[in-house]
């Protein structure tokens, strides 16, 4: 018999509100502003981009997907951190995209976890829904001590 797939959707809500920048909600979560980089016209480094916001996406997914792995495994996570670092540039019909994304994850678990813990890096890499959803190439390195 056939699994039936489960279908998920998300919706959210975006104001224009004047020049490059809008105000983005979803539900009774908090508003986002949003403008472009600092990098592209009418930028600002105080509020999010789609590109941090896509970078953040990435890191909160697989975040997401290692700490259910470890749960499913009875692992205990002390702390995690992660940081990314994307490249966009143009692709072969000259529109910029994510071509790569790095991510560097620390990790401490409780002790004699942290061996089981790297076993599951890429469950929670394939796992990641956002990752599954682009072309970019995503590299991760785990650092994960006890």
């Amino acid at each position: 018999m056939a699994l039936e797939a489960r279908v998920f959707r998300y919706e959210a809500e975006l104001e224009w509100r004047g020049g490059r920048h809008a105000e983005v909600t979803a539900g009774a979560r908090p508003s986002l502003n949003v403008m472009p980089p600092p990098e592209f016209p009418a930028g600002d480094e105080s509020s999010w981009s789609p590109e941090h916001l896509f970078l953040a996406s990435i890191q909160s997914c697989t975040m997401l997907s290692f700490v259910a792995h470890c749960a499913h495994n009875g692992l205990e996570l002390v702390t995690y951190r992660s940081q990314a670092t994307g490249s966009l540039s143009r692709n072969e019909d000259r529109r910029y995209a994510f071509r790569t994304v790095e991510m560097v994850v620390y990790v401490r678990m409780a002790g004699g976890h942290a061996a089981s813990a790297r076993e599951l890096t890429s469950k929670a890499e394939r796992d990641c829904f956002i990752s599954a959803s682009t072309t970019a190439e995503i590299s991760t390195d785990w650092r994960i001590i006890e």
